[in-house]
This record gives structure tokens, sequence and C-alpha cells, in this order.
């Protein structure tokens, strides 16, 4: 720990974060060592493990951040209003897919820390992937309540819906030619989701 400066280990921290995410936006994860890392955060080697245990935790800490960012923007708009609950949920894949598509600016690498061979970043997908799906079930939940969806095994719902919107979610929605993710989501969403709107028999 760095004595005298009651900021400094978090301080140090937070220059390793950045300087990892410098470097992984050029670079990827596979090819930027805890080295390099230190270089770039102009401290010693050593100091980058007095933070983190190894690359992997560094990663596996910057891919959550970013997940956590595509999560709040979902969860934002699952909260927006007293809308339908088809446009609500219609709303949290069109939130989804502009989140995920807005870090693909970032650099030749910056969707890496969403998808990528990394154990650390298949962690944190994993743990973002369970979020979503509880935020769908949730939704899908309150609409069968509200008797506004027709819905009998929510779980099972939330599942299929995102099988049915897998290609708008890393890795396939960086490989279409992004112009024509909005024209297709929207075709989706009419045959996806307004599907599930309870009519009366």
């Amino acid at each position: 720990m760095e004595h005298g400066h009651p900021g400094g280990a978090s301080e140090r921290r937070a220059r390793i974060l950045a300087a990892t995410e410098r470097l992984l936006r050029r670079y990827g994860p596979a090819k930027t060592t805890v080295a390099d890392i230190a270089r770039e955060a102009e401290i010693a080697v050593g100091a980058v493990y007095l933070e983190f245990a190894s690359k992997d935790a560094i990663v596996e800490e910057l891919s959550q951040e970013q997940h956590r960012a595509v999560m709040a923007a979902m969860r934002g708009a699952a909260a927006e209003g007293d809308r339908p609950f088809c446009d609500r949920l219609r709303a949290v894949f069109d939130a989804r897919a502009r989140s995920f598509l807005s870090l693909a600016d970032g650099g030749a690498h910056a969707c890496d820390l969403v998808h990528c061979q990394s154990r650390a970043v298949k962690a944190a997908h994993a743990r973002f992937c369970d979020e979503e799906r509880a935020l769908l079930r949730d939704l899908l939940v309150r609409g069968a309540r509200a008797g506004e969806l027709h819905v009998e095994e929510p779980e099972v719902a939330a599942r299929a819906l995102l099988r049915a919107y897998a290609s708008f979610a890393p890795p396939w929605l960086f490989e279409g030619p992004r112009e024509e993710v909005e024209s297709a989501l929207a075709a989706v969403h009419r045959i996806v989701l307004y599907g599930l709107v309870r009519r009366e028999p």
C-alpha cells in the first residue's frame, strides 16, 4: 500500500484499470500482458499485483463494468412510464442492441470486453446473461399479472426470447452491416414480441 496517501491505493487501482482498458481496446486481452499494463499505467509490475491477483482479474472487472452499463440501459428501458409490457420488452432489446453497438466505436478490440475467448470475459458475460434473463422473466410475470401478456411459464418464455434475439447480441451483433440492425430488429419485434399479447377468446 502507498503510505502517506490515503487515496493512493484506490488511485493506483483506477490508473491500472484505465491503462488496461486503453490497451485492450488496441490489442485485445490475449496480446496484453501485466508488464504492458504496468508500463502504460507508469507503475511497477509489483504494484499491479498489489491491486489485482492476475491479468484476468483486471479484465473481468472491466468486462463487468461494460456489462453493468448495458444492463443499466436495459433496466432503464424496462422501467420507462406506464407503457404496455410488449413495448417495454421491445425497449429493453432496443437498449441492449444500442448499448452493445456503441462499444464498437471504441477501437479495434473494444468489443472484446463483452465477447472473446478470455475466461474473465466469459465469466462476466455469464453473470450478465443471468441478470438479463431475470429482467425479462420479471417483465413477463408482471405483464401476465396485468392481463396484457399470455405467458404460462415465464422462465421458459424468457429463455425463448433470448434465443430469438440472440443475433442482436454479441458476437453476432457485430458481424452484420450496422445499418441493417435497426430494421431487422424491428421485424423481429413484430414477429416475436407481439405474439405474446393476450387476446380475447
